[in-house]
């Protein structure tokens, strides 16, 4: 399984629901947990392995989630602007706002609902994921000025990789 990229359809869908927890979204989870570590990611969402189901895996430390419909039940007012990049627009990085601290909750794959709070990288990673499932990408966040600068970069290091 490869990392689909920009501009795949798949990543700018809304991801189905999963409705049961079987063999093979167990092996999905699996090949997502291999796929993000051998990109070296922190996190990554089914559509951006083209399959439009809505999980997610997250990897950070000591932190290692695989979350099923996860989804945000708060958010704090409070943002930081930091650095991001997807490992389905590689290459470039741009200053993204998202809230400080978060509230995630979703199912693990045993069936039982789980509720994290996270804050700094942790909230971050939950919730450019979390837009992957909704169809939404980090350069989305950004003015339009800094996504043309953003794309134009990601395209210029896609032609010097061909």
């Amino acid at each position: 399984m490869e990392i689909v990229t920009y501009p795949e359809e798949v990543l700018r869908r809304g991801a189905e629901p999963i409705n049961e927890i079987d063999q093979e979204i167990r092996e999905l989870a699996d090949k997502m947990t291999e796929v993000m570590f051998k990109a070296e990611g922190v996190g990554l969402a089914a559509p951006q392995i083209g399959v439009g189901k809505r999980l997610i895996v997250v990897n950070l430390e000591d932190d290692f989630h695989i979350l099923v419909n996860p989804e945000l039940v708060e958010r704090s007012d409070e943002e930081e602007t930091e650095k991001e990049g997807c490992l389905s627009v590689p290459g470039p990085e741009a200053p993204v706002s998202r809230s400080v601290k978060v509230v995630v909750r979703g199912t693990d794959l045993d069936g039982n609902e789980v509720k994290l709070t996270r804050e700094g990288l942790g909230a971050r990673v939950f919730q450019h994921e979390i837009d992957h499932i909704n169809g939404k990408l980090f350069i989305d966040h950004l003015s339009e000025a800094e996504r043309s600068v953003t794309l134009r970069e990601y395209r210029k290091l896609q032609e010097e990789e061909e």
